[in-house]
């Protein structure tokens, strides 16, 4: 007696039933997240780490600034503060959930507030030194965590976080 074999189409080798993504796998298209992509990069949480020390370096310092105001503008000066920690806790959230566009916008508005630090900065100086450490040391904060946004492993990670949502909606 001979054991009949069945056809070659009906066979399956072990490999592709222990392990079916792999065999869906193209040549040179690997279904892993490379290890780099799988979390956020730590400069992504230490530039959102030093933002949060800025706005909490704006709240504290605030009162120090509030010896310049009429009493009058004091509401004023809340009413920004607030809208402004407000603001800037939404970018933070947004860059922490990979939204590039936050990332650029936060980038964008330092370089366009940077020119008018400087003569901020003399002024304060002038009228409260101590007021004016704070608003140097708060522009520091923000310049390195624009620094650290702008590093290649944070564009890399912005960019893989667009793909994998790009390949999820044609998933559909």
């Amino acid at each position: 007696m001979t054991e009949e074999k069945p056809p070659e189409s009906l066979e399956r080798p072990a490999e592709s039933v222990e392990r079916p993504l792999e065999s869906l796998e193209k040549p040179g298209v690997s279904l892993e997240k490379p290890p780099e992509f799988r979390e956020r990069p730590k400069e992504v949480v230490y530039a959102t780490r030093f933002m949060i020390a800025s706005l909490v370096l704006a709240v504290i310092a605030f009162p120090l600034r509030g010896a310049e105001l009429k009493p009058q503008l004091w509401f004023i000066g809340i009413f920004a503060i607030v809208l402004t920690v407000i603001f800037t806790l939404f970018l933070l959230f947004m860059i922490l959930g990979g939204r590039n566009w936050a990332r650029l916008l936060y980038v964008t508005l330092f370089f366009i507030g940077l020119p008018f630090s400087l003569p901020a900065f003399v002024i304060t100086f002038s009228k409260n030194p101590v007021a004016a450490v704070a608003t140097l040391v708060q522009l520091a904060l923000q310049t390195m965590a624009v620094v650290l946004l702008l590093q290649k492993p944070v564009r890399d990670w912005f960019k893989f976080v667009k793909l994998r949502k790009l390949m999820s909606y044609q998933e559909f």
